[in-house]
C-alpha cells in the first residue's frame, strides 16, 4: 500500500527529471567523498616542509569540503521541481546538515580512523564552510 503511494504519478515526475537526479547524485557522491577523505588515516598525509608548514592546510580542506557540499545542495535545490526544496528553511537545513554531519565526522575520526583525532577547530572550519557557501552562492547566482 505505501508503496503505491511512493510511486504515484506526482512523485514519479521528480525520479524521471535527469536534471533532478543529476544533481542529487551529486549531493550523494559529495557526502561519499568528505567521508571517504575524512576516513583516511593521518599517517597517510606527508609532512609539509618549507612554507607550507605556516599554512594551516588541514583547516582550509575542511573549510572547501564542507563548503562545496552545502554548495552542491544548494545547487540541487536550485534545480529541482520539488517547489518546498527552493525555500530558505531548506538552504537553512542543509546547511545545518553539513555543520552537524562534520561534528559526526570528527568523533568518527576519534573513534574509528586511526592516528586521526577529535579537534573542535576542525569542526569550526567545518561550520566555517558550510556558513560561507550560502553567501557565496548567492553572489554567484546573481551574477548569472
Amino acid at each position: 500500500m505505501w508503496m503505491r503511494c511512493l510511486l504515484a504519478k506526482p512523485m514519479r515526475s521528480w525520479c524521471t527529471n535527469p536534471t533532478f537526479m543529476k544533481y542529487l547524485i551529486w549531493v550523494i557522491a559529495e557526502i561519499a567523498f568528505v567521508f571517504v577523505l575524512l576516513s583516511l588515516p593521518g599517517s597517510s598525509f606527508t609532512d609539509r616542509t618549507g612554507w607550507l608548514h605556516l599554512l594551516p592546510i588541514d583547516k582550509i580542506v575542511h573549510v572547501i569540503l564542507f563548503g562545496s557540499l552545502a554548495w552542491s545542495f544548494y545547487r540541487f535545490f536550485d534545480h529541482t521541481t520539488i517547489q518546498a526544496l527552493k525555500s530558505v528553511r531548506a538552504q537553512a537545513w542543509a546547511m545545518i546538515f553539513c555543520i552537524v554531519y562534520g561534528i559526526a565526522m570528527e568523533y568518527y575520526q576519534k573513534w574509528y580512523v586511526p592516528s586521526r583525532g577529535f579537534e573542535v577547530k576542525d569542526m569550526i572550519a567545518d561550520a566555517a564552510g558550510a556558513l560561507f557557501a550560502l553567501p557565496l552562492y548567492q553572489l554567484w547566482k546573481k551574477r548569472q
